[in-house]
């Protein structure tokens, strides 16, 4: 189990690198580096949200539809790997001709939707994996921690160090080295795939979705993980913000704050791993989410690096908690489906995961679109008269509010989470 476990999770790695250097200095890249408005950023995410509202239920019905002698899920990973990294590199590179005004919107907008067209294939098929490749509770916390462990390590790679590569060799240059890293562990990935030949799912699109809609506890662990990733996205998006303008350090010192958070989760993975065992899956997933969020609310307060390492430290540790979890609870639901209907439909599932995680985008560039009415900020060129308290206010209140509303649903989940 040991070796599957780390395949498995050297394409959380992979895949984690990419797409949270992605998530989390796309915004500060177009709009203070490129001058894009804060208000087109939220359009654009909208518009891509509202496309992966169709997109993520189809691949992920595909996904589970297909049959061939290597799997369901495997052609889907060896076509869309590449394609996730060719795509990556072209939403940081920007040639000059694209970095006019009225040129550079949609340069944004096409590069960003073909993207997470691309992401939205691996990550359903990755994800759909874990249930399958992992059976029980014991087992299943685990991989989970080892996978968080190796996602915690991605963040470190490609969140806290990447204001420093990108000082020194640009935002394109960053792309090519994270992406360069991220085939590596997707070579070592792809050899470790292993999947149920007799699994398979003869539903209808309608029918396989209507099943899952009418999940009760789907839509508590899918509402759950839209406000948790709503949040946590908004931590990290802001955090360069946060960092420039309410704390006044330099761009650099970014890398202290998510360095804080995610070594402080590095060992929390398998602290949580072992919670899950202990007090059963709901209740570790419950206890998880009430520190993430009254830590979300604690980084308003800061006023220098200490103390704002200190609080992102308290972050990172619900954070762990959060992913670990998390992941228990929802192989869970997909097992008692399958108990009930007699068919796998992982990518089911997963794609609706991934499409609540989506939507939370789309609410991430609404969350930015209010720092104008409510603040001024505008963009990097025109900050408004209190740039500081606006990122305070997005940092700390905005994704605490989220969460700890997230805490509140858990406690409807109607099973508990035990071997």
């Amino acid at each position: 189990m040991a070796v599957k476990a780390w395949r498995y999770a050297s394409g959380q790695l992979g895949l984690t690198l990419v797409s949270e250097s992605f998530g989390t200095y796309l915004a500060f890249f177009y709009l203070e580096k490129l001058g894009l408005s804060a208000a087109f950023y939220a359009l654009a995410r909208t518009v891509y949200a509202a496309w992966d509202a169709l997109n993520d239920p189809l691949f992920g019905h595909l996904s589970d539809r297909t049959k061939t002698p290597w799997g369901r899920r495997r052609p889907w990973l060896l076509l869309g790997l590449p394609l996730f990294l060719l795509l990556y590199l072209l939403v940081f590179w920007v040639p000059d001709w694209a970095k006019s005004p009225s040129v550079l919107p949609y340069y944004f907008a096409l590069a960003i939707v073909l993207y997470e067209t691309a992401a939205t294939v691996v990550w359903t098929n990755y994800g759909a994996l874990f249930p399958e490749m992992f059976r029980g509770l014991a087992e299943r916390a685990s991989a989970a921690a080892l996978r968080r462990g190796t996602e915690l390590f991605g963040l470190i790679l490609g969140i806290a160090l990447a204001p420093v590569v990108y000082a020194q060799v640009g935002f394109f240059g960053m792309a090519l080295l994270f992406g360069g890293l991220a085939l590596f562990a997707f070579l070592f990935f792809l050899r470790g795939v292993e999947e149920d030949p007799k699994a398979e799912s003869g539903l209808g699109l309608l029918a396989s979705f209507r099943l899952v809609f009418a999940n009760r506890a789907f839509w508590v662990a899918a509402l759950v993980a839209l406000l948790f990733e709503f949040g946590r996205t908004v931590i990290q998006t802001a955090m360069a913000f946060y960092a420039k303008h309410s704390l006044g350090l330099p761009e650099a010192a970014t890398t202290f704050l998510f360095a804080a958070v995610f070594l402080m989760a590095l060992p929390s993975v398998f602290l949580w791993g072992r919670l899950a065992r202990a007090l059963g899956g709901k209740r570790a997933w419950r206890l998880a989410h009430l520190l993430m969020g009254l830590a979300a609310l604690l980084l308003f307060l800061p006023q220098s690096l200490l103390p704002a390492l200190l609080v992102g430290a308290l972050v990172g540790v619900g954070f762990a908690g959060v992913r670990v979890t998390g992941e228990v609870v929802m192989a869970k639901v997909i097992d008692l489906d399958a108990e009930r209907t007699g068919t796998r439909r992982e990518g089911a599932y997963y794609s609706l995961v991934g499409l609540m995680g989506r939507l939370s985008g789309a609410m991430v560039g609404m969350a930015f679109a209010l720092l104008g009415p409510l603040f001024g900020y505008v963009s990097g060129e025109n900050p408004g008269p209190n740039p500081g308290l606006a990122f305070r206010f997005l940092i700390s209140v905005v994704p605490g509010v989220a969460i700890l509303l997230a805490y509140g649903l858990t406690a409807l989940f109607p099973h508990e989470v035990r071997e």
